[in-house]
């Protein structure tokens, strides 16, 4: 026995050993060679694609991409075409729409929509938390007068979750329907 592992010698027959072949020079080199060229042609596929193709990625925010035209990205509800019907929060599966209404006066002069729909009831609160917002589309495809829609906006990240709802009767908000609503 020779240190730690076993000496195998007494029990291998020489027609059970495996026969390495022997290294000359020229093996040697050959091996060399071919360690070279190989890594050489690497290098050149990889040459090709750093010199020749189109880069994959945008220079995003300078360029930005366009996006489809049905893609739902951020919500956006017209405040002042919406008869407050209580439609789109009920269809809402995550339970992401607040709305509070009341009925308006008898005395109140008669509103209208932009379509003719008659306006009965005041929107008090019509807000969304978009942080719960699934972006499924129930809730735009219920409202009878399409006041609310998904916008192609898709840059509206926030630092806290409290300001991911927004309140859709702020003037902040109803100038969005100037940049964002196509």
């Amino acid at each position: 026995m020779s240190g730690i592992t076993p000496d195998i010698s007494n029990y291998a027959s020489k027609d059970t050993m495996i026969h390495q072949e022997e290294l000359t020079f020229g093996k040697w080199c050959r091996n060399i060679w071919d360690a070279v060229s190989t890594c050489f042609k690497g290098l050149m596929i990889t040459g090709r694609y750093i010199v020749a193709v189109k880069p994959v990625t945008i220079e995003y925010p300078e360029v930005r991409e366009e996006l489809p035209t049905n893609s739902r990205s951020r919500l956006f509800n017209d405040v002042d075409n919406c008869i407050s019907c209580l439609q789109c929060a009920a269809a809402c599966p995550v339970d992401c729409i607040y709305i509070t209404a009341v009925r308006r006066d008898k005395e109140a002069p008669k509103l209208k929509t932009d379509d003719g729909t008659p306006i009965k009831l005041d929107l008090r609160q019509y807000t969304i938390d978009t942080a719960l917002c699934c972006y499924c589309g129930l809730c735009t495809t219920v409202c009878p007068t399409q006041c609310l829609t998904h916008t192609t906006d898709y840059e509206y990240a926030q630092y806290t979750l409290s300001e991911m709802k927004y309140d859709y009767l702020a003037e902040d908000i109803r100038a969005w329907k100037h940049r964002i609503v196509k």
